[in-house]
């Protein structure tokens, strides 16, 4: 099987190509330059493995929350690409990816990324149990946790260290040493596991978001000025 991982969700481009005798993946901080840079670097991978496009089994992608373009971007590029070759593409919320990657860690794991406006998107596990639901919060939501814990919980995702910058002196956790981390296999292990389990992703399947867009929140803003008005 031959498997394409994407992740547009964050600041750093994530990507991976696993085939029947390869795997390869690359870890772009391009700084939200994923329009440019998603469809060149699919073609190197696909290039190096000596692999033709239409050769490809399955498409995983992260579905968010993250960067609202950046999530259209990654997965609009997946729904084209599946479309046109007729063949499933799935979608895994990031935070899951994020966690699935530092999984093998006894302790609880905050997953974060930096939502802007001074909130983040997180979430926080413990041997794959849900403590934290995915939501837009900020520090204050982790202090009780990091306070109850007995090994020291671990911050991980690609603004690990500026989300732990948040948090108050004295508390015991740990940053993940390699974030950003590419979570491109991650995607791959947990993607094949929802297409077994549950198949493919409708046609329909969107990104997550968690919070409104700005467009939204100005169209909201001027439906209430107008009511009224």
């Amino acid at each position: 099987m031959n498997i394409l991982a994407i992740d547009t969700s964050t600041a750093v481009l994530s990507i991976a190509l696993k085939t029947e005798t390869s795997y390869e993946e690359r870890l772009i901080d391009g700084n939200f330059s994923h329009s440019e840079d998603l469809l060149p670097e699919i073609e190197k991978l696909l290039a190096r493995a000596s692999l033709d496009i239409s050769e490809l089994s399955l498409i995983v992608t992260a579905k968010g929350p993250g960067s609202f373009t950046g999530l259209r971007i990654g997965m609009a590029s997946a729904k084209g690409i599946a479309s046109a070759l007729s063949i499933p593409v799935v979608s895994i919320p990031t935070l899951d990816a994020i966690y699935h990657a530092v999984s093998f860690y006894p302790g609880a794991v905050i997953s974060v990324i930096d939502a802007k406006k001074r909130k983040f998107y997180l979430s926080a596990k413990k041997n794959g149990e849900t403590i934290i639901q995915d939501r837009d919060g900020n520090a204050e939501d982790v202090i009780p946790i990091i306070e109850s814990e007995e090994i020291p919980p671990m911050i991980t995702g690609p603004d690990a260290a500026l989300f732990a910058s948040k948090l108050p002196e004295g508390l015991r956790y740990i940053i993940d040493s390699e974030s950003p981390r590419n979570i491109s296999r991650s995607l791959i292990v947990l993607g094949m596991r929802k297409l077994e389990e549950s198949g493919a992703d409708d046609i329909g399947e969107g990104p997550v978001y968690i919070r409104r867009s700005d467009a939204e929140e100005a169209l909201l803003r001027k439906m209430e000025e107008n009511k009224n008005a």
